[in-house]
């Protein structure tokens, strides 16, 4: 009896037939060159967040889109991957000016590059940050003598060259008869010229409560204005000897919201942190990594759009035009892959 019950249960899993599951195919990445009108605003979304949240230095401007991946993401949305060259621009942080109006320094300036990796999620049309990894380092000093044997290098930050034409520069600037009394912020930027030795320096001020005369008194008493009013300046200076200083310094109206607290904290009193000790400037070493899951379809499907080189595209699309009897490629031949790198918007480094 119980056999003839284990064959009744038996039959009917032998008669159902097994239903093999759909193969898993992800989403197609979609192509996009690094011209293309999408990858210059998200280049501009990322560019705008790196330099609102650089705590230190000079703002950035975008020179080279390097590359770009777009790929799906469940349930919904698209992740943006760029590979971002930047150029220091002349407008330090506390300048209010915005990033997209300074003027980037010229190669002869000795100029300082950065490089970006940016991860951005567009969902509903819009861009959002998801993570940020920056770097940057000046032009080889051979590059520069190459194109300009006359012109300075940049020094280090705490030379002590440096940090007293700052003082002097600082105190002949607070000498004058009218305005208000300033203390160091940060120094910027520093070049020496020999023969005779020129330093030339740039640094970040903040403004206090004290005038410029009242202060000659009781410095020390001098203190930051209340961060509902808080002010901040930038100098430029060019120390021969001391009797021989030429100082101007800008000093911005007051910005409702910024107070530059990382600055304050970190270099108030003229005491460089350990953050430029021994550099001659001021990495461009940001990162930020958001709290929005970024997955997205695959490691398979991100492997495949990999970005390759696009001259041998462009040099296939002259050749036809050239010659008529190079037949076109066939529509949907081979895999396509976007245009990159991008143009160069100011000069290559």
């Amino acid at each position: 009896m119980k056999v003839v019950a284990a064959l009744l249960l038996l039959v009917p899993l032998l008669s159902c037939r097994a239903v093999p599951l759909a193969p898993f195919h992800p989403l197609d990445p979609r192509v996009i060159d690094c011209d293309d009108p999408e990858s210059e605003e998200a280049a501009a979304i990322a560019l705008n967040y790196i330099n609102a949240h650089h705590p230190h230095g000079y703002k950035y401007a975008l020179n080279i889109i390097e590359k770009i991946k777009v790929l799906p993401r469940r349930p919904s949305g698209e992740i943006f991957e760029l590979e971002l060259d930047l150029l220091e621009t002349v407008c330090h942080i506390v300048n209010p000016l915005p990033a997209e109006n300074c003027t980037v320094r010229p190669r002869t300036d000795h100029v300082v590059e950065g490089d970006c990796e940016v991860k951005l999620l567009k969902l509903e049309g819009s861009f959002s940050v998801l993570s940020i990894k920056c770097h940057s380092t000046p032009d080889s000093v051979e590059d520069i003598t190459q194109i300009c044997p006359d012109c300075p290098v940049l020094a280090l930050l705490n030379d002590t060259q440096v940090i007293n034409a700052v003082d002097l520069a600082l105190s002949e600037y607070n000498r004058r008869p009218d305005g208000a009394y300033v203390k160091l912020l940060e120094i910027g930027r520093a070049q020496i010229q020999h023969f005779p030795d020129i330093v030339s320096v740039e640094f970040a001020v903040v403004v206090t409560n004290c005038s410029a005369k009242d202060a000659q008194d009781h410095a020390d008493d001098c203190q930051l204005l209340p961060t509902d009013l808080a002010q901040f300046g930038f100098c430029n200076a060019a120390v021969l000897t001391k009797n021989n200083i030429t100082v101007s310094c800008a000093i911005y109206e007051h910005q409702p919201g910024v107070t530059h607290h990382q600055l304050i904290h970190n270099h108030l009193g003229g005491q460089l942190p350990t953050l430029v000790q021994g550099f001659k400037h001021h990495d461009l070493r940001h990162f930020y990594h958001g709290s929005v899951d970024d997955t997205s379809e695959s490691s398979s499907a991100e492997a495949s759009v990999s970005p390759q080189p696009a001259i041998p595209v462009v040099k296939r699309a002259v050749e036809a035009v050239l010659d008529p009897t190079v037949p076109p490629s066939p529509v949907g031949s081979g895999p396509t892959h976007p245009l990159c790198p991008g143009r160069i918007r100011h000069f290559q480094v």
